[in-house]
């Protein structure tokens, strides 16, 4: 079932939401009360069976780092059958948390549901558990069925993992299509690897141009490390940011801290570790000790 955004559903409380939930107060305080405001009005529109209602109350939880609270609500629409879309969500959510029995599980809901967001982040799943042939294969689905990061990381596991640099390059080169940026940045990763650089420069700048997922991320390291355009990279790493890419805030923290800024780095690092990064939290851990709370459930 698609949201009701997409849909054309009429979804009255859940429009409310998103309007209210763009004009978030800046104030602690403020943002406390604004938080559980929105969460009372989205268990009302769930109530009501608005269908946009779990995702757009899992993603509230997940803002506030309340990773318990969106699986209690994304587990029963998932499993219960009627929202398939939602299980690449539910399974990271559930990763982040350290349970990966019950990620896998939601993950293959969405895989045997033909969800191509699923698919690619069960593929992501497989990778960091070590299991390269099964995500192959996901990943594999997962480009077949028009996912837009897919091409990246099944690329990225043949250059990478496999250490396969002619078939990761044959492979990006045959998914290679101007219409889909994300395509450039998996060419533009093999085109570097391969130390052709000024082509992997131009890549990754008519991906970032063209909106390709995760574009603006890769052209801000790759204007930092190969071209020492500081300026530059975190024009795109705060663009990665506005714009929702994936990781963006560990990115963007990461250079901060990196570059002598870690008071900037700190609401970032947050942020990502509040949405179950990892590496965030080590980072918290280890270098903000006794100044942050607690991100693990």
């Amino acid at each position: 079932m698609a949201d009701g955004a997409a849909s054309g559903t009429v979804e009255p409380l859940c429009d409310e939401a998103r309007r209210r939930r763009t004009g978030q107060p800046a104030d602690g305080a403020d943002l406390e009360e604004h938080h559980r405001d929105l969460v009372a009005l989205l268990r009302r529109a769930l109530a009501s069976g608005e269908p946009s209602a779990p995702s757009l109350l899992a993603t509230v939880h997940l803002d506030h780092g309340e990773r318990r609270e969106a699986v209690d609500v994304l587990t029963p629409a998932v499993l219960g059958g009627r929202q398939a879309h939602l299980a690449g969500l539910l399974g990271e959510t559930l990763a982040a948390m350290g349970d990966h029995e019950g990620a896998e599980q939601a993950f293959l809901v969405g895989l045997d549901g033909g969800d191509p967001g699923a698919m690619n982040d069960y593929g992501v799943f497989l990778r960091d558990r070590g299991r390269t042939q099964e995500a192959l294969y996901v990943l594999d689905r997962a480009v077949r069925a028009g996912d837009d990061l897919a091409p990246l990381n099944l690329v990225a596991l043949h250059l990478e993992e496999l250490d396969d640099p002619a078939t990761a390059t044959e492979l990006a080169e045959r998914l290679h299509d101007e219409a889909k940026p994300s395509t450039l940045v998996a060419l533009a990763d093999c085109r570097l690897a391969a130390e052709r650089v000024e082509e992997a420069g131009e890549l990754y700048r008519r991906a970032a141009e063209g909106g390709g997922a995760c574009a603006h991320i890769y052209y801000g390291w790759f204007l930092r490390d190969r071209r020492t355009d500081l300026a530059g990279a975190e024009e795109q790493l705060r663009r990665a940011h506005e714009v929702g890419e994936p990781g963006a805030a560990f990115h963007l923290a990461r250079f901060l801290f990196d570059h002598g800024r870690p008071d900037e780095a700190l609401p970032y690092f947050e942020e990502a570790a509040w949405h179950g990064d990892p590496d965030a939290v080590a980072v918290l851990e280890a270098e903000y000790r006794g100044l942050v709370d607690e991100y693990d459930d």
